[in-house]
């Protein structure tokens, strides 16, 4: 069976219901999540639904909240975790997802996953991918929501491969996305440009002037007034710096894809992803609904979010990084930052760059918040953080899961120690 025939079935189900049913739906906590829950509402408001959204982390309470359900409920890019809490769950239930699951689905659960019509989850169809899909199953018209699909494989840092890049070919076979070969370089100045820059990310650039000058030109000037010669020169010296802070995927030229309704793609991700971070995925929700308005504040809140991770990352600069035998640990008060933190230490710190899965652990009242992030290579030796996290997590009485190359947890405060030499012996 193909993924599109397992979503007509799902499809079914929705359009048994009497048209202005409220659906419940349940999405994740990052750009993926609020692309995914855009996609299902626009769906479902065209097809005459009502419908009740929330953004969730993975807590190990999570179905406590819903077992009074009494509607039908969707989760979206969430829920493999779950599969046997569901069961005490009176509604009917449709899961649309790609993260990787060890349980049966029970008998009221439709479960949608990409991984099961084999997809690679990790790499060729994120939830939103999913999603849509399954909106599609709803009505073909909705092929303009191909747009939100593709912020949410940039959001899960996706390939354009498989199933995804059957989406994008159909994105852009109907008019509703082009792609342009740009450079990274954002910002008024090539000091800004250094300073600000995350993805990459360089160290000791607080500031960039003395770099700048040190290769013949001027910060002030912007990265499209510079010469071919004059920008060669500089992507010498800086990959030269990526590569002694011991970064080995450099890129300084992509294929940026722009979308009808929402522009650059790549930017429309980042500010997803920073309104769930920020505790306002309402806004994400609303701009990828067509909210102009939202999309103004999310641009507010992208800058606040960039703001505090080049923060963090200044902090991480200067410590020493806790090791185990198989990962690196670091502790973080800034939970909604923890898996940006870990990405971004694993791939461009030299304290943090070891060879090792990095993890970020973030406290709360009574549990701890976990995020790691490996490399490809790593992956292709054998890594697999979302089993080993799974694992730990259960021995340490909490829960986690996700993808080889990125995965999360919360487990109790009081079991650190369980989960640290757990996943230490997992790994």
């Amino acid at each position: 069976m193909k993924l599109e025939e397992g979503v007509r079935y799902a499809a079914d189900l929705l359009l048994s219901l009497p048209k202005k049913t409220m659906i419940r739906v349940i999405s994740h906590i990052d750009a993926d999540g609020i692309a995914s829950a855009s996609i299902i509402a626009l769906a479902l408001q065209r097809a005459g639904y009502r419908y009740h959204i929330s953004i969730k982390r993975t807590d190990p309470n999570l179905m406590n909240e819903l077992e009074k359900e009494n509607d039908l409920i969707i989760f979206a890019d969430i829920g493999s975790g779950y599969l046997r809490e569901m069961e005490n769950i009176k509604s009917n239930i449709i899961i649309l997802e790609h993260h990787l699951s060890h349980d049966e689905p029970p008998s009221n659960v439709m479960y949608i996953n990409a991984r099961l019509y084999g997809i690679d989850g990790s790499k060729e169809a994120c939830g939103a991918s999913v999603c849509y899909a399954f909106a599609k199953a709803i009505d073909e018209g909705n092929v303009d929501l191909s747009q939100l699909a593709i912020i949410g494989m940039i959001g899960d840092k996706q390939h354009f491969e498989g199933y995804n890049k059957q989406i994008l070919d159909e994105a852009i076979g109907n008019g509703y996305v082009e792609t342009r070969d740009e450079y990274i370089f954002t910002g008024r100045t090539l000091k800004d440009a250094l300073e600000n820059s995350i993805e990459p990310y360089f160290t000791n650039f607080q500031n960039a002037n003395h770099f700048i000058e040190e290769i013949g030109l001027e910060p002030q000037k912007n990265f499209d007034e510079i010469d071919e010669g004059g920008r060669k020169k500089l992507l010498s010296a800086l990959t030269i710096k990526l590569i002694e802070q011991g970064c080995n995927e450099i890129e300084w030229k992509r294929k940026v894809v722009y979308g009808k309704y929402y522009g650059n793609l790549y930017d429309m991700a980042s500010k997803f992803n920073a309104s769930a971070r920020m505790n306002e995925s309402g806004v994400g929700i609303a701009a990828g609904m067509g909210d102009k308005r939202a999309v103004e504040k999310l641009f507010i809140l992208q800058e606040k979010y960039r703001d505090e991770i080049r923060k963090e990352m200044r902090s991480l600069e200067k410590k020493e990084a806790h090791e185990m035998k198989k990962y690196l640990y670091f502790y973080t008060e800034k939970p909604p930052l923890s898996g940006v933190l870990a990405g971004l230490a694993v791939k461009y710190l030299p304290n943090f760059n070891k060879g090792k899965p990095v993890l970020a652990m973030a406290y709360n009242t009574n549990t701890i918040e976990i995020s790691s992030r490996a490399n490809n290579d790593m992956v292709e030796n054998g890594i697999n953080l979302g089993i080993a996290m799974r694992k730990a997590a259960m021995a340490a009485g909490g829960s986690g899961g996700g993808h080889p190359i990125a995965a999360g947890a919360t487990i109790p405060r009081e079991n650190e120690k369980i989960f640290l030499e757990e996943l230490d012996s997992c790994l």
